[in-house]
Parts: structure tokens; sequence; C-alpha cells
């Protein structure tokens, strides 16, 4: 089973790269073998750098959301895990966040002095609005139109920007203003002593909630968070060769944020409905072909209705019921490759007459038949 590398740094699926880095960041502080000493310390630091690996790089990301792992054959386990002070590289001596952490939390409770003051930062380092929600629902097309591709019409509830003010949430003719809790910064300090020294946390400001601005004047439509919900129709392009189960990614066409943020996100799953005459094995597609006793005794010459046209198929003299052909590349395309399809396979089907209802010279010809045989 695939992990779920959103549960184990603790984060959503809609987290943003800060959120991630802020997350990975706190776990390190956790987790670290020189600072845990628990037994599974070091498989539990090996797994969370497995998943920031991954959910920090928007390309493995967006594999990872779509396939459930970066792509096929990805081997997520090639990253060596953080066991000691050395194998951190460059990432705690600035080159990750921008700041020693690790010297910081070794000083602070290995090394430190009484008194002495450490700084850590938590919540949001600059001034954001909040991104909106994602959407997703599924929607059910047949066989043919997952192989060729299709447009649909879907209609959905959203948040979108109120035209009244903007997308700023304040009323119109006015502004926002600086937030005189954390003078425009989106930040404030808050400072607790402990035994080991004094520590300082800086933190989203909870008056702005990080922006460095507020609103005295709400739009009367929106009501300040800028967006108000609507109901509209929406065209969605759905691309060649999805598969049962396919989840396609809209980029910002999810609900807008509140007083001018990102748009989320909207998914679309796909769900492929059975067909009357194939049937599906992976990306083989399966077919069910009758002849007659006659046709199967002579052989005969029959045509198929594949996905992508009729094709003529040989059964050779004596063939029996349950024998398979097979028609290379008439089948699905595999996953993540459109180029590549699996196989059509015809099974064939005797189709054996209900004696009462033969005539006395059928009757007879099979007796004959039978006679020889």
């Amino acid at each position: 089973m695939a992990k779920d590398y959103y549960e184990i740094l603790g984060v959503s699926k809609n987290a943003s790269q800060e959120e991630i880095q802020a997350a990975y960041r706190r776990l390190v502080m956790q987790y670290h073998p020189d600072i845990n000493k628990a037994p599974d310390a070091t498989k539990k630091m090996a797994e969370i750098n497995e998943a920031y690996d991954t959910l920090s790089d928007p390309e493995k990301r967006r594999k990872y959301d779509m396939y459930g792992q970066a792509g096929p054959g990805a081997d997520f386990g090639s990253q060596q895990a953080y066991y000691n002070r050395e194998d951190f590289g460059d990432f705690f001596s600035g080159g990750g966040f921008g700041g020693s952490i690790f010297d910081d939390l070794i000083n602070s409770f290995f090394g430190g002095r009484g008194g002495e003051e450490t700084v850590f930062t938590r919540g949001r380092t600059s001034q954001t609005s909040r991104k909106g929600s994602d959407i997703a629902f599924e929607v059910e097309i047949n066989l043919e139109d997952a192989i060729s591709g299709k447009e649909i019409e879907a209609e959905i509830e959203r948040y979108e920007k109120c035209e009244e003010c903007g997308g700023t949430g304040a009323k119109k003719g006015t502004k926002e203003t600086t937030c005189p809790t954390c003078k425009g910064s989106g930040r404030v300090n808050q400072v607790q002593n402990t035994i080991f020294g004094s520590f300082r946390n800086i933190v989203t400001c909870p008056e702005c909630s990080g922006k460095g601005k507020i609103i005295k004047e709400k739009c009367d439509k929106c009501v300040g968070t800028g967006r108000v919900k609507k109901r509209r129709k929406i065209k969605l392009e759905i691309p060649k060769a999805v598969v049962d189960g396919t989840r396609i990614r809209y980029k910002g066409m999810g609900n807008a944020g509140e007083q001018g943020g990102e748009a989320g996100d909207l998914y679309l799953y796909v769900k492929i409905k059975p067909h009357p005459i194939y049937q599906r094995n992976g990306s083989d597609l399966i077919y069910r072909a009758k002849i007659s006793f006659p046709q199967a005794v002579l052989g005969t010459t029959i045509t198929v209705p594949t996905p992508y046209g009729k094709e003529s198929l040989k059964i050779p003299p004596g063939t029996n019921s349950g024998k398979e052909f097979i028609i290379q590349g008439k089948g699905l395309p595999y996953p993540g490759n459109i180029n590549k399809r699996g196989n059509f396979i015809v099974k064939i089907e005797i189709d054996i007459p209900d004696a009462s209802k033969l005539n006395k010279e059928a009757k007879k010809l099979i007796e004959e038949l039978n006679k020889n045989i």
C-alpha cells in the first residue's frame, strides 16, 4: 500500500510549501536521532525525509497526487536517511530554510547557557492571503470517450472573487489599513522563560492572520471575505487515454481565496462505465464472439468490433469453445503511456442449437455426423 506522505508530515493535501517546510522542521527537531534516542527514531526520520523529498518538489508532488507515487517506477526510498549531523549538509547551515535551526536546537537544550535567548519562528513568514479550498467531484464516461478524450459540461457551486470590492474585502471606496498589532509585518513575538533559557517565538499575528493589514469597513456584498458563492456551468477537457479512477487536476478552478487569496484547484475523478460488449482486464479488452458448431468444425472468418474499428479474424478448423485469439495493440492505453496499448482478446463461444427446435432433416444430419466422428 502506498504511504500517505501528507499524514506522515501531519499536513493537509492542500498544504502550501511553507506549511510543508514548517511541518518538516518541527518533525526534524522531534525525531532526529541526535536528539531522539527512541529505538524507532532513525526509521521515523527516514520516513519523514522520504515524505518531504516528494512533497517539497512540485513535479514529484503532482505525480504523487495523481498516481500515488512520483511517477512510474519511482523510488522514494532512494534518498539516504539523515542519521547524524553531517548528513544534514548545507541544510542546517543556511542552505535550507535560511537559518541554522539545528545549532539553535542543540545549543538551547544541550550546550546553551542559562539566560541565553533562542529564537524560533512559527506560522507564516510572509504576508499572504488565505488560499481557497479545492473542489472535487466524479464523472462517469463510456469507454470510447475514455480512449479518445471528451469535453464535458459540469455545473458546480464555488466561491468566486467578489466583483463589488475586487476581492479585497474592503468596502468600495475604502482601503485596507496597516495592522496596529504587528505594524504590518504579519508576525508578533512571544517570549517564554524556561529552565533552559529564554525562548522568543515569532508567530503569525492573530489580529490580521499574517496579512499585515486589516479591514475597518467591510464590503457589504461579501462581508469582508472578498468572495461570494456562485453556481455556474463550466466546460472541462478530459484528455485521451484516461483509465478508471484517474484524478485530473484543473489548477485555479477551485474556490477563490479570502481577501484576494489564490484560488484552490478543481479535481475531477473519472469513472468508466461498464461496457455492453467488452470486459476490461487491466489494459486488455475481452470480447466474446459466438460462432456456430459447423463454423467451429470447418473453420471460418469473423469480423470483430474493436474500439478502433472492425477487424477480420480467421478461426481455424476444430476450434474449441473457450479458445482465445489475441489482436495486439487494440486494447486500452497503458496508464501514463498513451502510445502503448493493451491487447484485444477474442474469446470463442460455440453456439449450440436447441435440439427441440431442429427439424427432422437437421437432426438426421447431426446423427450422421456423430457416426463419422
